[in-house]
């Protein structure tokens, strides 16, 4: 099969994937992507800064040093900026600046700028073309690199020889790459999603790919034809672009720079006149991006290790022990796999390249394992690289086996892996998108005019759900509020953020947010003045609410007297399996007369 068409069985396989996925991951697939795209392109202001009125917009993007504001807001009338010390001070304010580069939303942003332009920017399109993009764009590519990669891997089974030139055991090492790749549960419930790991996924297999001829390769087969500088070149260009989303990409790519450097007769000069100086220009090129939207000499990555790194405020978000990654991290990224990358790591056979994958693998994970806020699909980068040192082991353990036994373990490989996408992808925390499908179409079936405007709260944790991109419904404007969880109140031990305020007491929250309740001035029914007919800072009562069941039942008679109707109830996952012959509770879906579910739900509400 020709390599175009082998990426459009990719692009298929990934554009059907896409219609496997209807659950949400992680809120950053939205907040770090969708919803600031959203805002650029669909929003009132595209200002990405702190007078930005878009709601969608977080402190990733606003984050700003004062004095840079001030000397921005100065310079504003001759539309230039004004730098005191020229050398130093875009570094200083890059470190207090932005921390998310528009690099890694650029897909997204140019998807947008297309759909609206030709108003094709149906609700369906803004909230799920994005991932049709990734599906081609970042998927696919993905595992055409993995194909591609695979044909420099040499197999590892005794008897094999280059001169030899055995296409039937060359073949089937690129099949069993291939199918760790395709079969892999992780890849199809991740790398199409709009994450900045997803881009940093598909730059690191392009650039590996245009160096695997000598990353696989041996330095005594090495030849010069072989080490392409111009493909190097390319290979650290697209890496400083990694760099600039994700800065951890660095651990991937430093070694593998080390490793080539070492196969030519020149290594010094190689390092820095090919890798440096390609990842820098490469680098540069998004900071000239960032410096056009944002406005200021912006430099994200620099924010990002300012706030992550040099402040620690990554811990905020939760933390692990630095062993999580081999004890959680690897397994849960592997899944069925798992058994394999263990067998290949102490009994594999050993080669050139399957030495220097191990090498680069190692150092990514160990280095992940430093940081104390730690994330599976903060691994998605490598593996692909798992997936091309699992194929070779399968392909060595069944070596001389007949066609039957090696269907008989692609088929246990792929249906634990289905299963488990199956569940993840449609049930497993579904309830985020489904609600607000709901609220589209409740405003829809309202009646002709559609409404100007709707208010939506969202009363639940730290960004629950997608905002604005799931609630495009042109000429309808959508006003949605959710609780604040931003790093100025996680950070002071004095303060609680909204959503940490609400989860402790969600029925006083309310009559803190809604009613004048403050000063114990409850009537005889339990609640205050109405914030539309007493004090105008309080928050008006909205269209539609969003909250948990579980919050629900702690503020149900502040609720009714917001004047709210429930109006749909969507399960959110399976919380856990009980096996009982006893009295069901009214809480609990029951399968027969033994097995007992738990599970939570996600609750709108609209105004009567």
């Amino acid at each position: 099969m020709t390599s175009l068409k082998l990426f459009l069985f990719f692009a298929a396989f990934r554009i059907a994937n896409v219609f496997l996925i209807q659950s949400q991951f992680d809120p950053d697939e939205y907040w770090q992507n969708l919803e600031p795209s959203y805002c650029y392109i669909f929003g009132d202001d595209p200002i990405f800064d702190e007078r930005s009125s878009c709601p969608g917009l977080t402190w990733e993007w606003k984050r700003r040093r004062q004095s840079q504001h001030e000397v921005r807001v100065a310079a504003s009338d001759n539309n230039e900026e004004h730098w005191s010390r020229p050398f130093t001070d875009p570094f200083i304010f890059g470190l207090e600046g932005p921390v998310r580069s528009f690099a890694s939303i650029i897909p997204t942003l140019i998807f947008y700028s297309v759909i609206k332009k030709f108003r094709w920017d149906s609700s369906w399109m803004v909230s799920r073309g994005p991932l049709v993009i990734n599906a081609i764009f970042v998927a696919a590519v993905t595992d055409w690199t993995v194909w591609y990669t695979s044909k420099w891997m040499k197999p590892t089974i005794k008897g094999y020889s280059k001169e030899n030139k055995n296409d039937e055991q060359k073949n089937s090492l690129i099949f069993w790459c291939v199918f760790c790749q395709l079969s892999s549960w992780f890849n199809a419930y991740t790398l199409i999603r709009t994450y900045s790991n997803s881009l940093e996924t598909v730059l690191l297999s392009l650039s590996f790919a245009l160096v695997s001829p000598a990353f696989l390769s041996s330095k005594e087969t090495v030849n010069p034809a072989t080490v392409s500088t111009m493909r190097a070149w390319f290979a650290f260009f697209l890496g400083g672009i990694c760099a600039s989303i994700r800065f951890t990409c660095l651990t991937a790519y430093i070694p593998m720079g080390i490793i080539l450097a070492r196969q030519t007769k020149t290594a010094f000069n190689y390092l820095f006149l090919v890798c440096a100086f390609g990842g820098f220009l490469g680098f540069l090129s998004t900071v000239i991006l960032d410096r056009a939207i944002f406005g200021v000499w912006a430099i994200p990555v620099l924010g990002n290790l300012h706030f992550n790194v040099i402040q620690g405020n990554g811990s905020l978000y939760g933390t692990h022990p630095f062993y999580w990654y081999f004890i959680a991290g690897v397994p849960a990224l592997t899944g069925i796999l798992f058994p394999v990358f263990i067998y290949d790591l102490l009994f594999g056979a050993r080669n050139s390249a399957t030495r220097n994958l191990w090498t680069v693998i190692a150092c990514y994970i160990i280095a992940h394992s430093w940081s104390e806020h730690k994330e599976f699909r903060f691994l998605l980068p490598i593996l692909p690289m798992i997936c091309l040192l699992c194929g070779t082991s399968i392909q060595n353990l069944l070596s001389g086996t007949g066609p039957s036994r090696r269907k008989q373990i692609a088929l246990a490989c792929s249906v634990p892996n289905l299963v488990a996408i199956l569940y993840l992808g449609l049930i497993h925390q579904r309830a985020p998108i489904e609600v607000n499908r709901a609220i589209l179409k409740a405003v829809a079936a309202a009646g002709n005019p559609p409404p100007d405007t709707v208010q939506v709260h969202y009363l639940m944790g730290c960004h629950s759900t997608p905002l604005l991109s799931h609630l495009h419904d042109p000429p309808t404007k959508f006003v949605p509020w959710y609780l604040d969880c931003s790093p100025e109140c996680r950070k002071n031990p004095n303060i609680d953020c909204e959503s940490d305020a609400f989860s402790k007491d969600p029925d006083y929250f309310i009559k803190q947010t809604y009613f004048d309740c403050d000063d114990g001035n409850e009537n005889e029914v339990g609640t205050c003045s109405s914030a539309e007919n007493n004090s105008v800072e309080l928050r008006s009562i909205p269209d539609y609410l969003v909250c948990s069941d579980d919050d629900l039942q702690k503020m149900k008679l502040s609720i009714a007297s917001l004047g709210m109707k429930e109006i749909g109830r969507f399960v959110n996952g399976i919380t856990s399996i009980r096996f009982s012959n006893s009295i069901i509770p009214e809480d609990d879906r029951s399968f027969g007369s033994s097995i007992l579910l738990s599970y939570d739900e996600i609750i709108l509400l609209q105004r009567l």
